[in-house]
């Protein structure tokens, strides 16, 4: 039997992201929450930050989101999320123009998107999964 976790991502306006995982991170309000196949059972507000989702061969999947709800019951993990960000939506080539002080500063995912608008959750969910992108660069970098 495999140990995997079924996981969607429920996003508007778009069709739901469905995939299974071993390993799952989500932000929530007390900080990140990782979560694993046989978890008991959680219902949590998500703050905004990034979804990390690990798949049996290791590989990382990452999403920028700007809040929402998180449940979790018999390994299958439903993320409603007020809006996404994924790694597919980030040019590669946008990655080059990230300042190196936003790839440092860990608190840069600590702001509270309540107040922003639409725009600007946007641009800061963009911006916050670009400096992801470019710290696993350079942590390819260093191993290569």
């Amino acid at each position: 039997m495999s140990r995997t976790l079924k996981i969607s991502i429920i996003r508007p306006g778009r069709p739901p992201y469905n995939t299974e995982g071993t390993a799952l991170t989500i932000p929530s309000y007390d900080g990140y929450l990782g979560i694993l196949y046989d978890r008991q059972p959680l219902l949590s507000l998500m703050k905004a930050g990034l979804v990390t989702i690990t798949n049996v061969n290791g590989k990382k999947t990452y999403f920028a989101v700007s809040g929402g709800f998180a449940e979790v019951e018999n390994n299958v993990v439903s993320l409603l999320c007020d809006s996404v960000i994924t790694s597919n939506d980030v040019s590669e080539n946008k990655t080059d123009d990230i300042p190196q002080e936003v790839v440092t500063v860990p608190k840069f995912y600590l702001k509270d998107t309540s107040p922003m608008s639409e725009g600007e959750k946007y641009n800061y969910l963009l911006d916050m999964l670009h400096s992801k992108l470019k710290q696993e660069e350079k942590k390819a970098e260093t191993k290569a």
